[in-house]
């Protein structure tokens, strides 16, 4: 076991008034396993590293699996294991059916076809991806996921993102799917009023869809998994089934757990708040296995999976935030800790109706990529999807092990992206001076990660070589030098960062999709059009972002274009903003990039240059200003160009 530091191990002395560090460190340790790596799979799984927190008291210690979406895998209480252990303990589970009007699947379980982004799971090899965490000493922790689909497509989404993991793409067949769902989790111990133990555990969660599609019914399970000889259920309230489903205002709070003994005196429970839900059917299910869900199987996994289950659906760009308990001791006690919640709200959500049915699929859904790998370093190889414009004149790589950042654009063999860093390719990065302290600091999520660590990449779809969509998670490029109070230890493959200095994730999800589209003012024949969402996933206020569109191009390109020339600019006195380098006076070949100023109605716009002496590269900055605070999302335009420098300002002038 371990203590990762948050800064270096040397001591600094500090003026007074200087701004203190954040101390985000983790109890971390590798816990072992012996679990396979996906449902049929033959590969197993020999340790997963988790985070460690341990009660005010010393009865219990609990540990979290960054392998597996930060869920909780084991709960100790005096030494006595009380959760399942092997990648599977405590996590969420959502739900969407989608009845197919195909006579094959009138007769199957609900589930047999329902999308379900989930944490604890995986998806043909693909887990939830942990990007960031960070803790309060051994008592609290709070942790940032992207969900997978654990039913790997079987509804056939319209979108459906490929898992990624560590930078690779699924190749399986099936593929890993993943989803644009991320799950917040901040786990901390709450005094027990009852007699023992002396604390609960509470997960306080968060569950935002990244999507600009609304979600619809969403039923969200909230399992626990228990050791096979927990064989006694009970639960409260007992008529709250599937079959006769509760309101949610009609109790103030949803308890259900296994126990060793027919007295219910040695075993677990959960205990979930209905206040907030404004659900008009949640229900308790004693066997809430996958497998017995998805194929009414009598056989399951060596385990008790138990469930509360409340239907609640999420709009686009939208977060349900809610609080659960996980009760180790007697029934008695957890189920006076349920009575003793707030009741709940009396206000019920109308109920939505079911989604349409999906249409029947002739022949299987294609989202293949091109992949390709990229050495920017001797030393580094990354992956690549690989985009080509339909005149076959352009070639386009998006580097999937730096946060799907452009890290090369091919125009008729010559390179006009820089590309030997994270810090020198085609990206969004985004700055806000966090004037807190003695110093200003630069608070700056990246698109490719921080030059040492990688931002990443959780889900892609591609159309073949002609589009792409990726799901990136930011990480600080400036590994918090502006002391953002809540920083997040970056996680990468399921393990937190250790090197110093440290690499930090952001609660920042940026979507990036990518197409060709045509240039009817000369050559070349197509220019790159990239429209992006950035999307804060944590419900709290940083203020104004400075939005830096950045393009980086090689040494060579030492002519500089930029048109209007006068700015900043407000929308009303100009439509675009465009600027890049170029070989030479006659600007005949070089890269540029624009922006329509819609992008930003109610800020100015500007553009500018720097050429960087040490690394030999030359970039061009777009730039502009707008916050994002709460769960939102901002969306935006711009377009990558090739070519003469002419062809460049009479397509952007036609920008909106």
């Amino acid at each position: 076991m371990k203590m990762l530091a948050a800064c270096a191990s040397a001591i600094l002395t500090l003026p007074i008034a200087a701004q203190s560090i954040p101390n985000v460190t983790c109890l971390v340790e590798d816990f072992p396993v012996k679990a396979v790596v996906a449902w049929q799979f033959p590969q197993t799984l020999g340790q997963v590293q988790v985070v460690v927190l341990r009660d005010p008291s010393g009865e219990q210690e609990a540990r979290f699996d960054l392998t597996h979406g930060a869920s909780l895998i084991s709960l100790r209480y005096l030494g006595h294991e009380m959760l399942f252990g092997q990648t599977a303990g405590a996590s969420v589970s959502l739900f969407s059916s989608r009845r197919n009007s195909d006579p094959e699947l009138r007769h199957t379980s609900k589930y047999w076809a329902a999308y379900s982004p989930d944490q604890g799971g995986s998806s043909m090899g693909i887990p939830a991806v942990t990007t960031g965490v960070s803790c309060d000493g051994p008592h609290s922790m709070r942790a940032f996921a992207v969900l997978q689909d654990r039913g790997s497509d079987n509804s056939f989404q319209g979108r459906p993102l490929l898992g990624v993991q560590n930078g690779e793409i699924s190749s399986n067949f099936p593929a890993g799917y993943s989803t644009p769902y991320s799950i917040e989790t901040r786990a901390s111990w709450i005094p027990n009023p009852g007699q023992g133990p002396k604390f609960y555990l509470k997960l306080a969660q968060d569950v935002v869809n990244a999507s600009d599609v609304a979600s619809g019914p969403l039923e969200w399970y909230l399992n626990v998994a228990a050791p096979w000889n927990f064989e006694h259920a009970t639960s409260f309230p007992e008529d709250c089934t599937e079959q006769a489903p509760c309101s949610g205002a009609a109790t103030n709070a949803m308890a259900i757990g296994r126990y060793t003994d027919v007295e219910h005196t040695n075993g677990v429970g959960l205990v979930v708040p209905t206040a907030g839900w404004h659900t008009s059917r949640a229900y308790l299910r004693p066997n809430a296995e996958y497998v017995v869900l998805l194929y009414n199987a009598v056989w399951a996994a060596p385990r008790r999976t138990f469930a509360a289950v409340l239907e609640h659906s999420l709009d686009r760009v939208s977060a349900h935030r809610f609080s659960w308990y996980v009760c180790v001791g007697p029934w008695q006690q957890t189920k006076k800790f349920a009575q003793q919640q707030t009741p709940a709200d009396k206000t019920i959500a109308p109920v939505e109706a079911e989604l349409p049915a999906f249409p029947v699929q002739k022949r299987p859904i294609t989202i293949s990529c091109q992949t390709t790998d990229f050495k920017p370093q001797p030393n580094q190889t990354d992956h690549a999807v690989i985009l080509r414009d339909p005149a076959d004149e352009q070639t386009a790589l998006f580097d999937t092990t730096q946060g799907g950042a452009l890290v090369s654009l091919r125009y008729r063999g010559i390179e006009h992206i820089w590309g030997y860093n994270g810090g020198g390719l085609l990206q969004m990065a985004f700055h806000n001076r966090m004037e807190n302290g003695a110093w200003d600091g630069d608070y700056n999520p990246t698109q490719a990660g921080d030059g040492s660590a990688n931002s990443t990449v959780t889900g892609i779809a591609c159309k073949g070589d002609a589009s792409v969509d990726i799901f990136t998670t930011l990480l600080d490029f400036n590994h918090n030098n502006g002391f953002y109070s809540k920083a997040l230890i970056a996680v990468w493959g399921g393990r937190v960062n250790d090197m110093v200095p440290l690499s930090y994730s952001s609660p920042y999800m940026l979507e990036t999709r990518a197409e060709w589209v045509a240039n009817p003012t000369g050559a070349p024949k197509y220019y790159l059009k990239l429209n992006q969402r950035l999307v804060h996933i944590a419900d709290e206020k940083i203020g104004s972002f400075t939005f830096d569109f950045a393009a980086y191009t090689p040494w060579q390109f030492t002519v500089r274009a930029v048109s209007p020339s006068n700015c900043p600019c407000s929308q009303t006195q100009t439509s675009y903003m465009a600027g890049g380098w170029y070989l030479d006076d006659l600007r005949k070949e070089g890269l540029a990039v624009a922006m329509p100023t819609s992008n930003f109605p109610e800020a100015n716009v500007s553009g500018g240059f720097n050429s960087d002496f040490m690394w030999r590269n030359r970039s061009f900055h777009l730039s502009s200003q707008a916050a994002l605070d709460g769960v939102t999302a901002n969306s935006f335009t711009w377009y990558v160009m090739v070519g003469g420098w002419k062809s460049v300002e009479r397509f952007s002038a036609r920008l909106k």
